[in-house]
């Protein structure tokens, strides 16, 4: 599918990660596999910390906390807001959607509109293309779309495959209506349902729901440790999927877009690790200082939040001021591709806050 919305403009972006920091350091004697060849394999992925929420906090508590920051800020304000778009793959409960809950939480007015997407590493292209439509069917001025998950203090620490990988974090873009020609999104997505099992976390669902059987732990063909309750994924299968899908990918949505890839300032895409994303970058000819790999190393990848983390952490402030074009890009789970080319800039906020833990929603200061 590809489509461009005109009409519509990112405004600012806040990105939340809790303040709790596991390092790859502490975390190496609990794997079972050789010290020396752990320390390799990270060196080469680029793990160093990453950011895990504790278990009281919640995917709705770390987002709610994150629209608090922008209210206690100013950059937006409750009594304004008309809607709300919460993307994520975690949920505070099975029913009410987390959009429902964080409207509880914040006491937001009874007459915006609410929506949830389960989603994962292309969730915030997903979510951004739901909320542009929204505003550009002319109901809504403005959207907020919120990413945010947590859950990884549940993952195996035995398994090195995934556990210094996974990161918590929430995101809250605000999306407006715009007048500006120039203002407008493109995107482009692509799935391929048959290579799903390469990502997959087998129980938990009504396929196969928990149960004593699933939570048991066993050792996988790698020689990690994990159970049908932990999300496995195929490494190989899936860096494979990267280098051939995504370079025309990005050619698709720049044709989308009237533009050529050279006209692109930065390259702001989903953060698998470090390794995956420089190949990637050389692959497709494209500076590695202007395509992003270090939010694996600082914060841990977490799934459709780390375009936000990414954009708060790489450019900041000085989206403040500059305008430029950039290409969104994503991949996983699914197996799922998304991308998306827009001005980002002259933006109302860009900040990355911390999240104190503790299911803490209110911004003390």
């Amino acid at each position: 599918m590809k489509a461009t919305i005109h009409g519509v403009k990112i405004r600012g972006v806040c990105a939340t990660v809790p303040s709790h920091v596991s390092r790859f350091e502490d975390e190496l004697k609990h794997f079972p596999f050789p010290e020396k060849t752990s320390r390799r394999l990270g060196k080469v992925m680029g793990f160093r910390e990453h950011r895990i929420a504790d278990t009281r906090t919640t995917p709705c508590d770390l987002a709610s906390y994150t629209l608090n920051y922008l209210f206690h800020k100013g950059y937006l304000r409750k009594e304004d807001m008309q809607g709300l778009v919460v993307v994520s793959r975690t949920r505070d409960h099975p029913i009410p959607g987390n959009s429902k809950v964080i409207h509880g939480q914040l006491g937001l007015p009874r007459d915006m509109h609410c929506v949830d997407m389960y989603e994962n590493c292309t969730g915030f292209i997903s979510g951004l293309f739901a909320a542009c439509s929204m505003v550009a069917g002319g109901g809504l001025d403005s959207v907020v779309l919120l990413t945010t998950v947590t859950g990884s203090c549940y993952a195996n620490i035995k398994d090195r495959n995934t556990y210094p990988i996974g990161g918590d974090a929430a995101g809250a873009t605000l999306i407006t209506r715009s007048d500006d020609p120039e203002d407008k999104i493109s995107f482009v997505f692509h799935h391929d349902g048959s290579r799903r099992e390469v990502l997959m976390t087998p129980a938990g669902g009504m396929r196969m729901p928990y149960s004593g059987e699933t939570a048991k732990v066993f050792k996988d063909k790698a020689g990690n440790y994990r159970s049908l309750n932990h999300m496995y994924m195929d490494g190989t299968a899936v860096f494979q999927f990267v280098m051939e899908e995504v370079p025309p990918l990005v050619e698709e949505v720049c044709d989308v877009a009237g533009i050529q890839q050279k006209d692109i300032q930065y390259h702001i895409t989903h953060q698998p690790n470090r390794f995956m994303l420089e190949k990637l970058a050389d692959l497709m000819g494209v500076s590695r200082d202007i395509l992003f790999n270090n939010i694996v190393e600082n914060f841990g990848n977490s799934s459709c939040s780390t375009i936000p983390v990414n954009i708060a952490f790489n450019l900041g402030k000085r989206l403040l001021g500059e305008n430029p074009l950039v290409c969104f890009s994503a991949f996983g789970a699914g197996l799922s591709l998304a991308a998306g080319v827009c001005r980002l800039g002259n933006l109302r906020f860009c900040d990355l806050i911390e999240h104190p833990g503790n299911a803490v929603i209110e911004y003390a200061g």
